[in-house]
């Protein structure tokens, strides 16, 4: 079997190719970014005419004393603002705008990937960090565009012009400027050098608190069943403490910078208005000038300290986008065929395991040369005690997983050949809980077949037996269950399952404990619902209880991953093995109950 690879944190440390990537996936923007940056530019061009109208109006107005000049220099400074403002404006919302598109999409893409990946991802990842994947780390990016990245965008031209219009006033107090950029870089190396070690940390503990806190509420009755409150709220403040302390480094990292960055920009200043005023008394530079190169200075550390304020930001988002494009990198372990087969004419749902050999661990099989053929039509049984092997048949059989050595057929194709949309519509599976999704009871029923109409819903509902309950629901079929069906007892949300189950008109039917979480009343009820449901289809059936197993034409035994009985009930009886031994120890706790 082939394991998925889940990784991609090892890219933090190469921002410029996380950047690449993630403009791949912006690629579907690039018109509206486009116009985001025009706006931005002529908004950036607008402040940076600000200075050179100024000493327009210095030197020519004011040092020569026109009045004309002054009027005309405070007339083109007020229609530079206005034009200003509103490219300001609508820069800003249209940046935002591409942003929040951009995270649409790849929230739908990531959402999207994760359901195409196989059971075994699921079964070695944590949910909350998952979750934390969807919340927080998008969380990050979100908060980047929303208040870093027009920053980022800005910052960066406002930097290069300014750099351009000092060298065009004066040289000398242009490159007095540059030479602080050493320090600044050297600053700035430092700073981040610690950042991204603090927020890569905090992006792993927001998941393991994500996580911690969801295993917490999940379990919350085995908790208090064992009077584990205080244990839980012990270890909950461990990780969260672990959370707090690497937000504490992140903030002593930023604590330094910011004022190391403003103490080197006071330094310029001063630097200015020592050379510069010299400059102005020897006349190598006008009043205006020097007053113009003061104000771009302001622009020129001004959009420094703005991307010092927004480098958390980017690196949360960075470290956000290493996970994110962890999960996306991450390969489905159940690779579909190249050339998928379809099933032939006058296929019924016949299944065989051929030779099936099976491990989660492929070092420590689970299942042992597995042979089984079902025929069309046929109900199997699969009994035997806890860990024989029992569930790995029916993930299997729906294949969840693909074995190590051997094959599984449906109707003579082996499973990992047939077309998968095909496959999953001829084999569906029932578990031992039956999961319901927030909203109606109609929009589970067709949760398979999301066109069924109420007619047909109506009718699978009288076959399950479960048609007066639902006439009985206040809303009927427009009821809402409630997030994983809680409205509903557990028997009910099983039928529903059931139900559900029949509206897909599968050829096979795997049944995986379905009635071992329910009382002895219930699980009648559920097993008349069976009958319906598993007439004319082919069944297999995994049976916690002998009451189930009854009901099957041919009963399994499994031991250890290996099939070591096969018979009717009566017959496994009298042969007096381990389905006895299994049928007598299930009779005494029956009595006792």
């Amino acid at each position: 079997m082939m394991y998925a690879r889940y990784g991609g944190e090892h890219e933090i440390d190469r921002p410029f190719r996380l950047l690449a990537r993630a403009g791949r996936y912006g690629r579907p923007l690039l018109r509206a970014a486009l116009w985001a940056l025009l706006l931005t530019v002529l908004a950036t061009v607008a402040r940076l005419s600000v200075p050179l109208i100024m000493r327009s109006g210095i030197d020519s107005g004011v040092m020569a004393g026109d009045v004309g000049v002054i009027l005309r220099d405070t007339g083109v400074y007020l229609v530079v603002l206005v034009a200003q403002y509103f490219t300001q404006r609508f820069s800003v919302f249209q940046v935002a705008a591409v942003g929040e598109r951009y995270l649409r999409d790849l929230r739908v893409r990531l959402f999207r990937h994760m359901m195409s990946l196989d059971i075994a991802f699921f079964s070695r990842s944590k949910v909350g960090v998952l979750v934390s994947r969807m919340t927080s780390d998008v969380e990050a990016l979100t908060a980047f565009v929303d208040q870093g990245a027009i920053s980022v965008i800005t910052s960066g031209l406002m930097v290069t012009g300014v750099t351009i219009a000092m060298f065009a006033i004066d040289t000398t107090l242009a490159w007095t400027v540059l030479a602080l950029l050493p320090a600044l870089v050297g600053v700035s190396m430092i700073f981040r050098k610690y950042a991204n070690r603090a927020y890569e940390a905090i992006r792993e503990q927001i998941g393991r608190v994500l996580g911690t806190l969801q295993e917490g509420i999940s379990g919350v009755r085995v908790v208090q069943a064992y009077t584990q409150e205080r244990r839980q709220a012990i270890e909950f403040g461990r990780v969260n403490q672990k959370y707090f302390e690497a937000n504490l480094q992140a903030a002593k990292a930023i604590a330094s910078y910011f004022p190391s960055v403003d103490f080197i920009a006071t330094i310029g200043t001063g630097l200015v208005l020592l050379v510069g005023g010299r400059r102005v008394l020897t006349g190598q530079l006008s009043f205006g000038s020097l007053v113009a190169f003061l104000l771009y200075l302001g622009y020129f550390f001004d959009p420094i300290v703005q991307l010092s304020n927004v480098y958390n930001l980017l690196q949360a988002a960075l470290a956000a986008l290493s996970k994110l494009f962890g999960i996306l990198d991450t390969e489905p372990g159940l690779a579909e065929a190249s050339e998928p087969v379809h099933l032939p004419d006058g296929a019924c749902g016949e299944v065989a395991f051929e030779d099936v050999t099976f491990g989660y661990d492929p070092e420590l099989p689970v299942l042992h040369d597995v042979n089984l053929h079902l025929r069309c039509g046929e109900r199997l049984a699969i009994v035997g005690e806890t860990g024989a092997g029992k569930s790995t048949i029916a993930k299997l059989a729906i294949r969840f997983y693909d074995p190590t050595k051997g094959r599984i057929t449906l109707d003579g194709v082996d499973l990992r050949d047939l077309d998968y949309e095909e496959l999953r519509r001829s084999i569906a599976m029932v578990p031992q809980e039956g999961f319901l999704f927030a909203g109606s009871l109609r929009d589970n029923l067709a949760f398979a077949r999301p066109g069924i109409d109420d007619e047909e819903l109506w009718r699978i509902c009288e076959t399950v037996g479960i048609a007066d309950w639902v006439r009985s629901l206040p809303e009927r079929l427009d009821t809402d269950v409630r997030e994983r069906g809680s409205r509903l007892s557990s028997g009910e949300r099983q039928l529903v399952a059931l139900a559900r189950a029949l509206a897909a008109d599968p050829a096979v039917i795997v049944l995986d404990e379905a009635t071992s979480n329910l009382d002895p009343e219930t699980e009648g009820v559920v097993e008349a619902a069976l009958d319906h449901l598993l007439e004319n289809r082919t069944a297999i059936v995994i049976a916690h209880r002998l009451r189930t197993a009854k009901r099957a034409d041919r009963i399994v035994v499994m031991d250890d991953g290996r099939i070591v009985e096969e018979g009717s009930h009566e017959e496994l009886l009298r042969a007096g093995g381990a389905y006895a031994h299994l049928n007598e120890v299930w009779s005494r706790g029956v009595g006792k109950r």
